[in-house]
């Protein structure tokens, strides 16, 4: 592996990167999660990554993507429904809402970040 890739300070933030494109897949034990972005002027999908975990924390992950939703829904209003005919068709109109948002809240101050609480034992 790069060491540079394990060099960044707490102070970075970190690495962001779009995507407009999700598979999910399992098997007996993980769950694998691919991020990517659709290109229509290919009609195809570029894999920007893939993260793999446990069965515990897909569900965690479930979970806590719900419960953003449901904020980002009571905060911003109801996202859509999708029919499966429709879907590719609302992703591409809300980009640029999408973007203008991203654009806004980059251009805001980090708060620092605070270190993780020590347990004692």
């Amino acid at each position: 592996m790069d060491d540079s890739a394990l060099s960044r300070s707490a102070d970075d933030p970190p690495l962001a990167l779009y995507a407009n494109y999700c598979d999910i897949g399992h098997n007996a034990f993980e769950f694998l999660f691919d991020f990517g972005q659709f290109l229509p002027e290919r009609s195809s999908v570029q894999i920007i990554t893939r993260i793999v975990s446990g069965p515990v924390q897909a569900k965690l992950f479930a979970r806590l993507l719900s419960e953003a939703v449901g904020r980002y829904e009571a905060t911003h209003g109801a996202i859509a429904d999708l029919a499966e005919d429709d879907a590719l068709e609302a992703l591409i109109s809300g980009l640029p809402e999408f973007e203008r948002r991203a654009v806004r809240i980059r251009s805001q101050p980090r708060a620092p970040a605070t270190p993780a609480p020590h347990q004692e034992k």
